[in-house]
């Protein structure tokens, strides 16, 4: 299965997005506010974001920064193998993620930073590959960037219901990182280095974070799932099913609209779909609207 890779450039910052699949579908349930008569009120909102039946598009993808020397994977989708019981599309899947890699010309061996928004499923499958029946690094010289607190809150629930659907998938796609010793929990606010600093973004899960980019242009922010689709630009009280608490996700919305409105700020969504870079702006009614770079 060959999958598509997006290249952008903006500013001195290289970015890649290798979409894994499409998962549009699972918003009808994940986001039950997204109606179609409640989608056709966003005006602004249009294809790809949308289909003609207003119902919604969106993405399982990872971004590939390279910038500065460094070269950073955010969130590494569903994965191949992997045990997902409860949502059977992902079950197991066998998809060309890796030869999408190297068609892309990215190096496993040379990417130095993972940084995994929150630990969901669909966030941390390719933190490992199976290889003749162990979990292994799929980027082997990297460093793993987790939350602290995100960390420990997964670890105890792994400890505590090992059966549940995300414990499996600490024990297939977190723990083997964690042996392998290339793990660094951070605390957010803080820095990486070379342009690259973490944000604290929680609510949709105990401790998510987000990554900023200083691109040279203006800065890059690629928020995870604080957002899961534009229309949560016009809507950001629309929280999810799955939010681990629905006031905070929304709190967090409404402070990285306010901080990015009408600035040279460029804010994506893990599973926006593409053109998923965009400017936010703000309207005379008080609200905001997503406005899509595209690429030249």
């Amino acid at each position: 299965m060959k999958l598509e890779v997006v290249r952008t450039q903006i500013g001195a910052a290289e970015i890649l997005q290798v979409i894994e699949l499409e998962i549009g579908p699972q918003l009808a349930w994940l986001l039950p506010d997204t109606t179609p008569d409640n989608i056709r009120a966003i005006e602004w909102l249009k294809p790809p974001y949308r289909n003609a039946d207003f119902s919604l598009n969106a993405l399982s993808q990872c971004f590939i920064v390279r910038l500065n020397g460094r070269t950073l994977v955010v969130d590494t989708c569903i994965g191949n193998d992997k045990t997902v019981t409860e949502v059977a599309e992902w079950e197991h899947m066998d998809t060309g993620f890796l030869e999408a890699l190297e068609r892309a010309g990215i190096d496993r061996g040379e990417v130095t930073d993972v940084l995994c928004t929150h630990l969901h499923i669909d966030h941390v499958g390719w933190n490992t590959y199976l290889h003749e029946g162990r979990w292994l690094p799929t980027f082997p010289n990297a460093k793993y960037h987790f939350a602290r607190g995100e960390y420990e809150y997964w670890l105890e629930a792994a400890q505590q219901s090992p059966q549940d659907m995300h414990s499996v998938s600490f024990g297939e796609s977190i723990h083997p990182v964690v042996e392998a010793g290339l793990v660094n929990l951070v605390d957010a606010p803080c820095e990486l280095g070379d342009s690259i600093s973490i944000l604290a973004t929680p609510g949709h899960t105990h401790s998510h974070i987000a990554v900023m980019i200083d691109s040279g242009c203006g800065d890059i922010i690629i928020a995870g799932d604080a957002f899961h689709h534009p229309c949560q630009v016009a809507r950001p009280h629309w929280a999810t099913v799955s939010d681990h608490d629905q006031r905070q996700s929304t709190m967090t919305r409404e402070t990285l609209l306010s901080a990015c409105a009408d600035t040279t700020t460029l804010l994506a969504g893990i599973h926006f779909s593409t053109p998923s870079f965009g400017q936010i702006c703000s309207t005379e009614e008080g609200g905001y609207i997503f406005k899509p770079l595209i690429s030249k």
